[in-house]
């Protein structure tokens, strides 16, 4: 058993599980979301969800959806780290936060040598990084790579001058040099296959598709695609599982069991912000996972790690693990681009898992309740 809070007192963690089911039972409108956590965890979360008619969303969406919602409504070229790690032979990296995110997703993919096999494939790879930090060394032993500086807000501008110029068409002055966004089209056009990546925490929504549509455009005279993160605390992950479970990527509500998806209206802090959603349930269960979503005067029930902080005391607590190492699990790996498992000690670290407890409350839920869409 591990421990447990109600208004900031301890007590066994069976009483805390009763009232957080009593919470969400009498709860209008209920908001599952943080969802740093493994899939176990958070499969255990849609059904908690699922029974409490519910609307859930990850606490990162707002980055996750700046990709999402290109790839919904225009189609993006996305390949795998491992084909780009072995055919790519010129890279474009948009924006510092791929290496701040993943520290080794970019020592992985340009770590190998930018041969296919093919005839001719295994000339010498290079790298422009747009927007990386002054200063800063790209993991790239042994590889040709040069920075253009690009204030972060800046990025989509610059994108755009380099797509502009890509495709012959006049730009005026910007954030970057104009012989330097002249450079850029020259220097991925002489690619046998070029790869763009990007973090969507570097971006907005139009930066995304600006850099997804120079894809495109390279794709009309050569081998072309992307690399996109979505954004950290297993927000990705997390929107694969609730596709396969529900059908719809997060930000969905469950009337009378049913997912009903709408990226707007099932927003959760915009459900916080304006007052509809009347009690937040967050999880965070990993090692660096998301910060604790700001839940104003809603009360909150917070399925967390030791060391996880709120604004203020939640109404009922639960110390949990932390997959990959208090207990084994599942996550989504930005590399394998799938989901592995992570080791863990052979039993259950402190305070068990976050799954566990989330099949508690559900359970203690009883009957699904039926509330109107």
């Amino acid at each position: 058993m591990g421990k447990a809070w109600i208004s900031g007192t301890e007590v066994p963690e069976h009483e805390a599980v009763a009232e957080a089911a009593r919470l969400i039972a009498a709860s209008r409108l209920p908001l599952v979301t943080g969802l740093a956590v493994d899939v176990a965890g958070v499969k255990a979360a849609l059904a908690l969800a699922r029974q409490a008619g519910g609307v859930i969303d990850h606490a990162g969406s707002d980055i996750l959806y700046r990709n999402l919602d290109v790839l919904r409504s225009a189609g993006m070229f996305v390949a795998a780290p491992a084909e780009m790690r072995r055919r790519a032979d010129r890279f474009l990296v948009v924006g510092a936060e791929v290496a701040a995110q993943s520290p080794d997703f970019l020592t992985f993919v340009l770590g190998g040598n930018g041969t296919s096999g093919e005839p001719g494939e295994s000339r010498g790879r290079k790298v422009v990084w747009l927007g990386g930090p002054a200063g800063a060394v790209l993991p790239t032993v042994g590889i040709d790579a040069e920075t253009i500086a690009c204030a972060g807000p800046d990025l989509a501008q610059g994108v755009a001058m380099i797509r502009a110029a890509l495709g012959g068409r006049r730009f005026a002055t910007g954030p970057i040099d104009t012989a330097a966004a002249a450079s850029v089209p020259a220097f991925l056009a002489e690619a046998r296959f070029a790869c763009v990546v990007w973090s969507a925490a570097s971006l907005d929504a139009l930066g995304a598709e600006m850099l997804s549509g120079l894809v495109a455009d390279l794709n009309l005279t050569t081998r072309a695609s992307s690399l996109a993160l979505g954004g950290a605390g297993q927000a990705f992950g997390a929107a694969q599982i609730a596709t396969a479970v529900s059908g719809f990527p997060l930000r969905s509500r469950f009337a009378g069991g049913v997912a009903v998806h709408d990226p707007f209206a099932y927003d959760g802090r915009r459900l916080i912000a304006s007052g509809e959603c009347d009690l937040v349930l967050h999880v965070d269960a990993l090692a660096g996972g998301s910060a604790p979503v700001d839940a104003g005067t809603l009360p909150v029930i917070a399925i967390a790690g030791a060391n996880a902080a709120f604004a203020g005391t939640p109404a009922v607590a639960f110390e949990v693990g932390l997959a990959g190492r208090d207990h084994a699990g599942a996550l989504y790996d930005d590399m394998a681009a799938t989901f592995v498992p992570v080791d863990g000690p052979a039993a259950d670290g402190p305070g068990g898992s976050a799954a566990a407890i989330l099949l508690a409350i559900t359970a203690a839920l009883g009957a699904p309740a039926e509330r109107a869409a």
